[in-house]
């Protein structure tokens, strides 16, 4: 076995001990502003990957023993047998703990992860820094399918220059490369974030820092390797504390932690500042620590374990140290492996049909779904419930309003939505979506307000939205000038100004934010409910399923009354107020159903008692009262 470098060792630990506290905090503990650029621990680890590629590739050119069949070979025996052993794992932990959708997109991301794809499947499906990331089990594994993409293409790129330039030219090219992939990535940042964070083009230039450190070793006459390391860990640390990801990933700033890797790695310092053990022990179980970290966080957090994340590290650290040595110690895995490997994939396959229904005792209730299902929003005027009846209201808004519609549907009111999810729409400001574009049926969606408050003159007009999630997207109409995250107050207080102007003559509704649970404890509880095994018995039995936790009300919600208080047409309803005593709000109603479907937005049934609140709010009667369950 090769002799590991202390050095580049240590800094693998350095960029696992990032990564775990920055998701531990930024899930469990979002109040706190701790390490708030840990996940530049992942750039790290490409800077790491890409001077060992070169490395590899380069040695082996010069020998002339470089085989591209046999280097495929090797990296798959070194990365895939752990990935395995995490999908095997956490797959069969959610075939007996959680539902079918949730399991549905289980299979999904494990089977883009083991074919390597899942950065390709995460662009298109999640926001990496919003709350549904706590839905994606196998989220992180997007780095690893960056990785294995740039291991495809890049030995083919050292091959076909090695042969057409000399070394100097060739040291020269991949520079230049990586210059050229550094102004690509920030360019696409600005043009779609979400693609630019998990895709290899954006991402190539952290990777080729790694060449760089290979072809440009740092040798300065006067100055000690281990001065340069300490630089190099010094603004690693800066990194952590003043990068965070309002502006995107990649962006100009992640050349900081990609250099200060750089500089650690290029000086190659004999006696490394990283060479104690318990660093030298953690960068060798990184890579395993890395692949059960994730997956722990989001199980902890969906089945309703009321840990604080320093109580994580020890089921993380201690899969972490079974996986490595189990399985990520071995290099002997060859076809038989190769069977297991397929046969997982195709099992995770079959799962995305159905999410294995056949699981559950029962269906599950249609009041479970949620709230706003089946109803339009194309940010167009559609009208829902008895429209032989006389209008009673209007109400606009995004996925937040969209999620009482099939209750006011229920009671047989006659009212006119205008919807579109995701989407902040008023007079001066609009929001961009995470790809970086305008959507026009969301620019189109105050238009279509204005058009129905005119068509109804005099209707009662209610609007939702969830308010903070629309804080690093908003954008001014007339010039689409980016608003920044410390005008965003501002931004609001000009739209509801705007929103008072446009809609005279008409009794204004403004719900404030709901909390939110964010984990999805409700739906898994019930879930654990219709799931026949032990384990699931064992935690429904009193380990989870509550009907009621502590959350946090949005402190947007004393601006926006304030605000709101100005105009003497405007009046604000708290829709906390009709499940919550204080901060204590129901999660689970007594027939097992959840208030919330996705621990965002309430289910069917969950919505029943906050719609009875609202309409006694606006003083509107219901032909049809439904019984509210508690």
């Amino acid at each position: 076995m090769k002799q590991l470098r202390a050095d580049i060792t240590g800094l693998r630990a350095v960029a696992v001990l990032s990564v775990t506290i920055y998701h531990l905090v930024h899930t469990l503990a979002p109040q706190y502003n701790f390490m708030q650029g840990g996940f530049v621990g992942v750039d790290i680890f490409f800077v790491i990957s890409g001077f060992l590629m070169t490395k590899i590739i380069c040695e082996g050119l010069e020998r002339k023993t470089f085989g591209l069949w046999n280097f495929y070979v090797r990296r798959a025996k070194r990365i895939c047998p752990a990935l395995f052993a995490t999908i095997f794992v956490f797959m069969g932990l959610g075939y007996l703990l959680i539902g079918t959708s949730d399991l549905k997109r289980m299979a999904n991301e494990a089977v883009s992860a083991l074919f390597f794809l899942s950065n390709f499947y995460f662009a298109g499906k999640s926001d990496y820094f919003a709350n549904t990331a706590l839905d994606q089990v196998f989220l992180h594994t997007w780095s690893l399918s960056v990785e294995w993409q740039f291991y495809m293409f890049y030995p083919l790129l050292l091959m076909g220059l090695a042969k057409i330039l000399s070394a100097e030219s060739l040291k020269k090219s991949i520079a230049l490369l990586t210059l050229c992939s550094l102004i690509f990535g920030v360019f696409y940042t600005e043009l779609n974030q979400k693609a630019s964070y998990f895709l290899l083009p954006s991402r190539a230039f952290e990777l080729l820092f790694g060449a760089l450190a290979y072809f440009y070793p740092l040798k300065i006459k006067g100055i000690k390797p281990v001065l340069l390391e300490g630089t190099g860990l010094l603004l690693i640390a800066l990194s952590l504390i003043v990068i965070n990801s309002d502006a995107g990933w990649p962006t100009l700033w992640t050349v900081l932690p990609c250099f200060a890797a750089y500089l650690c790695i290029a000086c190659n310092n004999p006696n490394s500042l990283l060479r104690n053990t318990l660093f030298q022990k953690l960068g060798l179980w990184s890579y395993s620590l890395y692949l059960v970290h994730w997956p722990i966080i989001v199980f902890a957090a969906k089945i309703g374990i009321d840990a604080y994340f320093i109580e994580l590290l020890a089921p993380i650290f201690l899969c972490g140290l079974l996986l490595y040595y189990s399985l990520e110690t071995r290099r002997s895995y060859g076809r038989k492996f190769t069977v297991l490997y397929g046969m997982l994939a195709v099992t995770c396959a079959l799962i995305t049909i159905n999410g294995a229904s056949f699981r559950l005792v029962t269906a599950a209730p249609e009041g479970s779904q949620y709230g706003g299902r089946n109803i339009p929003f194309e940010g167009n005027i559609y009208p829902i419930g008895d429209t032989e009846r006389e209008i009673d209201f209007i109400v606009s808004g995004d996925s937040f309003a969209r999620h009482y519609a099939r209750d006011i549907q229920d009671r047989k009111l006659h009212v006119i939505t205008v919807f579109r999810d995701g989407c902040y729409s008023f007079g001066t400001h609009v929001n961009r979506r995470p790809e970086g574009i305008i959507d026009e049926k969301c620019s189109g969606r105050y238009a279509s307000l204005l058009e129905a408050a005119a068509l109804y003159p005099g209707k009662k007009i209610l609007i939702g939205q969830d308010w903070p999630r629309y804080e690093r997207a908003l954008c001014r109409r007339k010039n689409e000038e980016k608003i920044g995250t410390e005008n965003f107050r501002q931004a609001i207080a000009e739209d509801l100004a705007q929103l008072a102007e446009d809609l005279q003559g008409h009794e204004v509704y403004i719900l404030l934010t709901p909390a939110q649970t964010v984990f999805d404890i409700g739906a898994t509880c019930m879930y654990l409910h219709e799931l026949d095994n032990p384990l699931a018995e064992l935690l429904r039995g009193g380990i989870t399923c509550y009907r009621e936790k502590e959350l946090t009300l949005p402190p947007i919600n004393g601006f926006l009354q304030t605000e709101i208080s100005k105009y003497p047409n405007f009046h604000a309803i708290d829709p906390n107020k009709a499940i919550c005593r204080g901060q204590n709000c129901t999660i689970l109603l007594e027939n097992l159903t959840p208030v919330f479907q996705d621990g965002l937005h309430y289910s069917i049934d969950g919505s029943r008692k906050v719609v009875e609140y609202i309409l006694k709010e606006m003083n509107v009667q219901s032909p049809i009262t439904l019984v509210t369950r508690q």
